[in-house]
This record gives structure tokens, sequence and C-alpha cells, in this order.
């Protein structure tokens, strides 16, 4: 409780306590002789506690002249017998210590209180106290300054309907559900400002305790929401980066991706002139020409195939996170490189666990990872002088994990740039801009693995990266 300072009311309050204590200390004079002493070092007590150091000297001073007056020989006089001499010092010493103590105390609770209360108002982050009810008991400046609401705008307001959207209550419900069983909160989420306006916060929340039960909650607010546009302009440009790259490994590969289309194309057109021919028999091989048009399906196929993985690569929309079989898009990358690989008489070899789990991802981005690690390879070694040219793509389960593995041998890696070669435009490849191992490592650690590089033994390069199998649901 706040005690008002002025002067009249601490030297009033002072002069309540002692006359009190004289009160006390006459009704009960014969009955308690020695009474008076306790009556009155309350007294100088609660006046140097409520009044402060002055208050409580001047209840010193009033406390000993009725003590000498009424209780001390001879009575009814300012006067002291020299035997009761050393009774009155030893009193007046205790009072003077009792109210230097108490006005002590009481200065220093107000000096810790104030700071507290400093502390509180000038926190960086927004504060309210709620009550077990959810009622708003204090909040400080920067909570006005993020949500807009002045302190006597939300005192002895229910929070959720204050800060929280509709659609988000069920949400604030759990969570004050955890507080109410002892735990603490700590969540990114959404709030709302006293204009509607919505505002992305860092909120912790935890309960108080006195004397082993909860009073209220705490809630600290931080405004997160430039931060959160920030990341979402940086996502945007990193996916914009990411097709870039996409754009720019698809026009190395234009050789192998004419080869791919050519050759169903190719083919159609072969068996489009058998199917002529058959028909134009006398009398006309059905059958032949019946045969000839599968054939021309199965090869339309396999270009519709090429062109829909082609423009899957190049899609600029990002493709929904979904259960992903590694193998397959192993497979579908180095059917995109096969020409890029056969005209570099590179070997291909391939040891897929077919037993590898399922991966939670987003088939481009992952697709992406592979075509860029793989192009990496080749390039390295397109420079191969007499050394056999083999990339090795192996699958595999490593406890929680799938991870893929691609190994050459090309020139090979220094072990000092195996963290090097991810970071942005460290690059080996002439005319390279060092960003695709990048680009990959980011992939697939926001999918939730991790990928590293090493050298190859005894020359090479391998890069690793593993991704988290995807969990089941009960």
């Amino acid at each position: 409780m706040r005690v008002p300072q002025s002067v009249a009311f601490r030297y009033g309050i002072a002069l309540v306590f002692v006359g009190a204590a004289l009160g006390l200390s006459l009704l009960l004079h014969r009955s308690l002789a020695d009474g008076f002493l306790i009556f009155f070092l309350s007294a100088v007590m609660l006046a140097g506690w409520f009044g402060r150091t002055g208050a409580g000297l001047f209840a010193v001073v009033l406390s000993m002249m009725i003590v000498d007056y009424y209780f001390i020989a001879p009575y009814r006089a300012l006067a002291v017998e020299i035997e009761e001499l050393p009774y009155l010092l030893s009193f007046l010493l205790s009072a003077v210590v009792t109210s230097w103590l108490a006005g002590a105390r009481r200065a220093t609770e107000e000096r810790h209180k104030a700071h507290l209360d400093e502390l509180f108002e000038q926190s960086p982050e927004a504060i309210l106290f709620v009550d077990l009810h959810d009622r708003v008991i204090r909040t400080n400046r920067e909570f006005t300054r993020i949500f807009g609401y002045e302190t006597d705008d939300v005192v002895n307001r229910v929070v959720t309907e204050l800060i929280v959207p509709a659609q988000l209550r069920d949400e604030a419900l759990q969570m004050r559900n955890r507080l109410v069983s002892g735990q603490h909160v700590n969540v990114e989420t959404l709030r709302k400002q006293k204009d509607s306006a919505d505002v992305h916060v860092s909120e912790v929340a935890f309960p108080v305790i006195a004397n082993g039960k909860a009073i209220g909650y705490y809630m600290i607010f931080r405004d997160i929401t430039a931060s959160k546009q920030a990341l979402d302009e940086l996502q945007k440009a990193q996916a914009e980066l990411a097709h870039l790259s996409r754009i720019t490994t698809m026009g190395e590969l234009a050789a192998s991706i004419a080869h791919e289309i050519n050759q169903p194309i190719g083919a159609i057109v072969t068996n489009g002139n058998a199917a002529v021919r058959w028909l134009a028999q006398q009398p006309p091989n059905v059958e032949g020409a019946e045969e000839s048009v599968e054939f021309i399906v199965r090869d339309a196929n396999r270009a519709a195939d090429v062109i829909g993985r082609i423009r899957s690569l190049l899609s600029k929309n990002p493709t929904p996170m979904v259960r992903q079989d590694m193998n397959e898009i192993v497979r579908e990358v180095l059917a995109l490189t096969a020409f890029e690989t056969k005209s570099l008489e590179i070997r291909i070899q391939t040891c897929l666990d077919h037993d590898v789990p399922l991966v939670l991802g987003d088939r481009v981005q992952l697709q992406q990872v592979v075509l860029n690690v793989v192009m990496n390879s080749l390039d390295a070694m397109n420079s191969n002088n007499g050394r056999d040219r083999e990339l090795l793509i192996t699958s595999s389960r490593n406890v929680d994990s799938v991870v893929i593995q691609v190994k050459d041998t090309g020139h090979g890696l220094d072990p000092l740039d195996t963290n090097s070669i991810f970071e942005p435009f460290f690059t080996t490849k002439k005319g390279g801009i060092g960003m695709g191992l990048k680009i990959s490592r980011s992939i697939i650690e926001a999918h939730g693995g991790r990928m590293w590089a090493e050298p190859g033994s005894p020359h090479g390069a391998i890069v690793s990266f593993s991704l988290p199998i995807e969990v089941k649901s009960a």
C-alpha cells in the first residue's frame, strides 16, 4: 500500500500511534505494570515505518516525555530520580534503535520497489500482469506502444478479449491451461492491436507463485513483426535465387534435354512412317499398324515425362511437402543427365537401398539438390587426365534418416574447403557463381536434414546429405 508522503500525515500518524500507546498503557497499567514499554516501542516502530525516520524520532521524543511523566518516578512530573535514570536511558536507546531500524527498513523496501517499478516500466518488452481470472492488473509503457492501449483502457479487463484474435481464442485457452498446470509458455503467435491490426509477437508467459500458490501470471511480448517480414522477404529472395539456379543448371543441361526429347520424337516419326506403310499394303496390315501406334503412344508418354520433369524443375511455384522416394528422385535426375554423362564418357554406378523409407519434402527442391551435386561432380571429372571417370550414388538408412551420397573421381577436394564450399560465392568451377551448394544446403536444412562434404579416397570428392524419415502419426 502506498502511503501519502505529506509532512502533516507522517507526523500526524506518529502522534496517533503514541496516543494509542498511552491509552493502552494507562488502561492496562494495573494488570500489566511494564506493558507500557511494549506499547511505546511498538508505537515508535510503526511511526518509523509509516512516517519514516523524522516521524520515528518525533515519536521517540513524545514517548520519552510521556513515559517519564506517567510511568517513571517522580510520577506526574517531567523529572527523573537518579536510580531511574538507567531505566529511562535504556528505554530511550531502545526507542531510537527501533525507530531507526523501522525507518531504514521501510526506506530500503521503497527504494527496492521503485527500482523494480522502473525496470518494469523501462523493459524493452511489453509486460502484462494478470490475475487468475485473466483480468489485467498492470501493464508497462512498451505494452502501450505495441498494442495501443493505455493502462486505464485495460485494467480489470480480460486479456483474451483485448489482444487475442477471435480465430486464436482456442489456442490461447490451451496456453492458459498450461499455465494453470504450472508450465511456462514460449510461442511465436499473432495478436491484435487496439485498432484491430495484426501484430506478430514472441510471447513468454509463466505463473507467479507466492507461498506455494499461483497468484497470477506474467505475460511478456516482443514485437517481431519487422523481423517476420524481413524473414519472409529473405525466404522469397532465396526462392528467387534457387529458381535462377535451376534455370542456370537446366541451361547447362540443354544438350542432354534435347537428346532426351529427340529420342522419343524420332521414334514417334519412325513408328508413324511404319504405320503408314503397314496400312498402305494390300490388304492393309492392321496388326503391324496397331503395334506401331502402340509404340507411338509409348514414346509420346516418354517425351511427356521428360517435359514434365523439366517443367517441374523450372517451376517457380513451391510444391507441397509430401512423402517422397529419394531413390526415384535420384533416377529422375540421372535420366535428365544421361546424355551429359554419356558425352563425357562417365560411368554411372548406383547402389540404392530398396528398403529406404520415405521422407517428407518438396520434390522440386530435392530434385534441385541432387541435380546440383551431380552437375558439380560431372564438371569436376570433365578435367580428368588419364583417370577413370566414375560417379557413384548411394542411398542408405542411418538410424532415423535417409542418407544420399554422391562420390566422384574428379580433381578432388581440399580438406580445408569442406565447409567453405557451402559458403556463398565460393566456387572452384570456371564461370560458376558459387551459389549451388549454398542453396542446396539451405534446402536440406529447411527439410530438417544436414549436408556435408569430404575428400574422396584416393581422389575425388564425396558430397552427402541426410533427410529425416517421415514419422507416421498414430
